[in-house]
């Protein structure tokens, strides 16, 4: 049972290195006015309210939205959604679809950019521990210098 345990550990590991991968890529900070230019990523969380109203547009449950805005101004937001986050864990995305949120729907948004500094920074990071783990497996470098064995007597 501990073997199959151990197993489902390693088997997960690629996953949690892609998310950290994927949020080294992006900063989000709030955003500075109250209506967003067009073409601004956003993340948002779904109000109350938000839920009931956009249910059938999304989803039921949904906690968190993604995605770019198409058009905005004080009573509503047009997002070509990308993501959608629900209550249950579980995060949909999508295709780019163009979604109308009233402005009553959405609260605590930041927007979302993509840092290359921080891409860089990860990028050097993983391809560092990938070059000393596979030295350390002795997959590259540090061979074995020993002779090969003499053929036998005849």
């Amino acid at each position: 049972m501990q073997n199959q345990s151990m197993r489902m550990t390693v088997a997960r590991l690629p996953v949690v290195g892609a998310v950290f991968l994927l949020a080294a890529c992006f900063t989000q900070t709030p955003l500075t006015s109250s209506t967003p230019t067009p073409e601004t990523r956003i993340v948002a969380m779904v109000t109350d309210t938000g839920v009931l109203a956009m249910r059938n547009a999304i989803g039921s449950g949904a906690t968190e939205v993604e995605g770019i805005v198409a058009g905005a101004d004080a009573t509503s937001w047009d997002l070509r959604m990308l993501r959608v986050e629900y209550r249950n864990g579980q995060s949909v995305t999508w295709n780019r679809e163009v979604v109308r949120f009233p402005r009553s729907a959405l609260s605590q948004a930041s927007e979302r950019r993509f840092s290359s500094r921080r891409s860089w920074l990860m990028a050097g990071l993983l391809t560092s521990t990938a070059f000393l783990a596979a030295r350390f497996l002795g997959i590259i470098g540090g061979g074995d210098n020993t002779p090969p064995p003499p053929p036998p007597p005849n």
